[in-house]
């Protein structure tokens, strides 16, 4: 096992900020076959300047393998804390190539002091692949995975972290499917009794067959008995049929965390539309929500070429916050179909938030709109050097910034990670870029990513020549950590989409991240809001507009990164309206600064750039 220092994560990032969206990188998109690898690409991007002041920890080792794809695209629920501080983690773990006939489910567990030693070998006695893993029926833990035949392979224990695993084949498919892949579990109810299941019928292009018109269909399963019996056999749930798609593609759906009776899970892809399904009642019935269009969900057969367009790329996660709001990532991405093929554009720059309070995404995908909207979670930019750009692209089927994790703390706050491609320390021989680990975070009460840029959690010199992919975040995050585990190694890409000589053992690592808010606490309240100022950047005056609803004692302040209070302004008793608020900045240092408003005892806060 190793340990690197632990350095506490303070959300105060440090550097200079882009002042024109115009400036994200967009010149590193892939046309690939929608299940093929494609070749990697480079090329120039215009500069943008981005720093960041953070630590991650690294922390012990859960195990290794040689089969290093741990997902298409959606990452599985592979990792949980439990509330007394044991947590579990599981990966797809196989060592024999080519064809690695001993994979299946790597799984270690962390007793409250030390994780256990890096497992020799699968829990499974067959073949598997994609599992998912569950605290289930009390005190015990389970594991879904599949095999490829009409059933899936479940695992369970019932005392976590000991004793020897049962295996049972289930469960099954109903009438007609001749195989599943790619499961998402999730277990819920008073002991974790409650199992639900999402799976794909085998699509054709995997050796599979069309189910009930659908060259790949997502079916529900649910067990209320621990997975004894099973109520919701491999149903359809409405709004799934080949009325609404062609078919679905593996791992472009994500499980969120039941709360109580509701569950729900997000699907999207190049050639679905992206969506939420919701249920109140356990899985009895469900609603879907719709997030963003894509006419092409459909295509008529007789259609030969249809050029490019944007979507998500199929790797997607949601999680339910305060007052039942269902928050959205997922990474941008897009389809075109050349000569009757279906493909994918992979490397598409941007990763998309959104959540059930605001309107439909818009089909194009703008990366200036999205952030205008506070809907641009993470991108791509290059670095403040000369030589900081991309020059290889490694090829993993989804967007430049792609599987992310949502997870809310104790207090409400949202925390989220992924992966990205970095412009930092490309690796020495093949030049190809390595991606790795960000964090960003959005503050309770707060509708927007308040100051917080994105962050490298990886960026460090112990962690260069090293590529940090695949983060499975826990999702009972527990107030100031935040804990996921991950896949490195020192060769960037997967040797699954690229294979090669070289055959690259990979680690499954554990991350634990302290953090600490600082700055100006934002509360927003309904009766007054706070403008974003113009211009900005500034070197001198720049103005704001604030809206009061009703008429306040308002004091305005300008405070740096660490909080300190730089200038104050008692502007008094204010009427309700709107008001235009200049600020006096130039003799304020270039850098990042936040204005705020004290409005009947609460802050309203935004973040400016004084050039």
């Amino acid at each position: 096992m190793r340990k690197v220092l632990l350095v506490a994560l303070m959300f105060a990032f440090s550097g200079s900020l882009m002042a024109q969206l115009s400036r994200y990188a967009r010149k590193y998109e892939q046309r690939v076959p929608r299940d093929a690898a494609g070749l990697t690409i480079s090329g120039p991007v215009n500069p943008v300047n981005l720093s960041v002041n953070s630590k991650a920890v690294l922390d012990d080792q859960l195990g290794t393998t040689l089969y290093d794809l741990q997902t298409y695209a959606s990452a599985q629920n592979r990792f949980y804390v439990y509330p007394d501080g044991t947590m579990a983690g599981c990966w797809m773990m196989g060592n024999n190539s080519p064809d690695f006939g001993d994979r299946g489910t790597g799984y270690n567990y962390f007793d409250g002091n030390s994780w256990g030693p890096p497992p020799a070998a699968r829990i499974e006695s067959i073949k598997t692949g994609w599992p998912s893993y569950c605290p289930w029926n009390g005190n015990g833990e389970l594991v879904v995975a599949h095999n490829g035949s009409a059933s899936l392979v479940m695992n369970t224990r019932p005392q976590k972290g000991s004793g020897s695993w049962t295996q049972k084949l289930a469960p099954v498919a109903p009438p007609g499917v001749t195989g599943l892949i790619c499961p998402r579990a999730i277990t819920g109810g008073t002991t974790h009794q409650n199992i639900h299941i999402l799976c794909l019928t085998t699509p054709m292009s995997s050796g599979g067959q069309l189910y009930q018109g659908l060259d790949g269909a997502l079916l529900y399963w649910r067990s209320t008995n621990g997975g004894i019996s099973w109520d919701k056999n491999g149903i359809m749930l409405p709004g799934l049929s080949s009325a609404d798609y062609d078919g679905f593609s593996g791992d472009e759906y994500a499980w969120g965390t039941p709360h109580g009776d509701t569950i729900y899970f997000a699907a999207g892809g190049p050639y679905c539309d992206t969506f939420i399904m919701k249920s109140t009642d356990n899985g009895n019935t469900w609603t879907k929500i719709p997030v963003l269009s894509n006419q092409y969900k459909k295509v008529i057969a007789a259609v030969s070429n249809i050029p490019p367009w944007y979507s998500v790329d199929g790797s997607l996660a949601c999680e339910m916050g305060p007052g039942g709001v269902i928050h959205l990532a997922a990474g941008i991405g897009g389809g075109y179909i050349q000569s009757g093929l279906k493909y994918i554009m992979a490397n598409r720059n941007g990763l998309i938030y959104w959540n059930t309070t605001m309107p439909m995404l818009k089909d194009s995908l703008n990366l200036d709109t999205l952030d205008s909207r506070g809907q641009l979670l993470g991108y791509y930019a290059d670095g403040p050097g000369a030589g900081d750009t991309l020059r290889s692209v490694p090829y993993y089927r989804v967007g430049l910034t792609s599987h992310p994790q949502l997870s809310f703390d104790t207090y409400g706050n949202l925390l989220a990670v992924w992966d990205g491609i970095t412009y930092m320390n490309p690796e020495p021989v093949s030049g190809v870029n390595y991606r790795h680990i960000w964090l960003r975070a959005l503050h309770h009460g707060s509708s927007y990513w308040w100051g917080f840029d994105q962050t490298d959690l990886t960026s460090y010199p112990e962690y260069n020549g090293l590529e940090f992919v695949f983060p499975a975040m826990a999702k009972t995050s527990l107030h100031g950590t935040v804990d996921f585990i991950y896949q490195s190694d020192n060769v960037p890409g997967s040797i699954i989409y690229n294979p090669g000589p070289l055959l690259q053992t990979s680690s499954i690592g554990h991350m634990k991240i302290p953090y600490l808010w600082v700055g100006v606490p934002v509360v927003e309240k309904a009766t007054a809001t706070i403008g974003q100022n113009f211009p900005n950047p500034c070197s001198g005056n720049t103005s704001f507009n604030l809206c009061l609803g009703s008429s306040s004692e308002v004091i305005v302040n300008i405070t740096d990164f660490s909080g300190q209070v730089i200038l104050s302004d008692d502007k008094g008793f204010l009427l309700s309206g709107s008001h235009r608020i200049t600020l006096k900045t130039g003799n304020l240092n270039p850098g990042i600064y936040f204005y705020s408003a004290k409005i009947n005892g609460h802050w309203l806060s935004r973040k400016m750039i004084v050039e």
